[in-house]
């Protein structure tokens, strides 16, 4: 058995050439519901990998999942992100793996991490909502201090925007990978702290942001967004003698007309490419048909 205990990134991958990484990780991020991406990631492991089979263990998440059978040869994975420890993968083969599949499963995994991590955190927001429905039930009379954490969710009166730092691809290429995701990281980490402690502010892809405002409906949710430009906007770039403001593009879509949060990625992801085409620090919503 090969034991990993820190995988690559997936700016430094060796196998897949960059349109197919970038597809694989797209179809990831589609995915919240852990379930679904682990369902999804196993298939892609099947076809490229020819694994017969793949567990994923998370003890600290009380998550056990198998997929297909378990093969004469095995090989395990501690699955780490970002500093945080995100569980075990042990993939099963009939045939004894080669070098090139072992880095093969590496770059894979890697693309997946991301994923995972966001799935992971919807997963303990969703729990911990229903923790205090449950709370609530029991005791009709809460602590008023008590502010719960709560996910949007399809067809309640919630929204979820997406940001786009304007800009951050050609900071990619001209500073680099590490330089791009610590700019994403000052924008999440400048977002959490101005808006309330019911919302969620998480990465999706390797340069976006998602920030999920429960009970924030269509109506409200313009004021949410300039709220979150003027955030933004306190942060600057200096470049020697020259400072810039960060800007960013956003995309707002409503969660109550919506069956399932795939549906409501999708259509704030078109709402933010609208937003993008219409130049800098521009911000589209989309418009539901009730």
């Amino acid at each position: 058995m090969t034991a990993i205990t820190k995988l690559k990134t997936s700016q430094s991958i060796q196998f897949f050439e960059h349109s197919v990484a970038l597809n694989l990780v797209q179809a990831f991020h589609r995915h919240l519901d852990l379930g679904d991406l682990l369902s999804l990631f196993y298939s892609q492991s099947a076809a490229i990998l020819q694994a017969v089979g793949m567990r994923y263990r998370n003890a600290e998440d009380g998550v056990d999942v198998e997929f297909g059978s378990t093969g004469r040869h095995t090989t395990s994975y501690n699955l780490t992100y970002q500093d945080d420890d995100l569980g075990e993968i042990v993939f099963s083969f009939e045939r004894r793996v080669t070098e090139d599949t072992l880095t093969t499963a590496e770059d894979l995994i890697a693309l997946a991490m991301s994923p995972v991590k966001n799935a992971l955190l919807y997963r303990r927001a969703c729990l911990a909502a229903e923790s205090v429905v449950t709370d609530l039930n029991a005791r009709p009379e809460p602590k008023p201090q008590t502010k719960p954490a709560a996910m949007v969710r399809p067809g309640h009166d919630d929204s979820l925007v997406l940001v786009g730092i304007d800009g951050i691809a050609e900071t990619r290429a001209r500073d680099g990978a590490e330089w791009s995701q610590t700019l994403v990281q000052a924008v999440q980490a400048q977002i959490r702290e101005g808006l309330r402690e019911a919302d969620g502010v998480y990465q999706i892809d390797d340069e976006l942001l998602a920030v999920l405002l429960p009970h924030t409906n269509a109506e409200r949710a313009p004021d949410v967004a300039s709220k979150l430009r003027v955030l933004i906007a306190g942060l600057h770039l200096k470049d020697g003698a020259i400072t810039t403001q960060l800007t960013a593009c956003m995309g707002v879509a409503g969660t109550k007309a919506a069956s399932t949060a795939e549906e409501v990625l999708d259509n704030a992801r078109a709402a933010l490419k609208r937003a993008q085409a219409e130049g800098a620090n521009s911000v589209s919503f989309h418009e539901s048909e009730d």
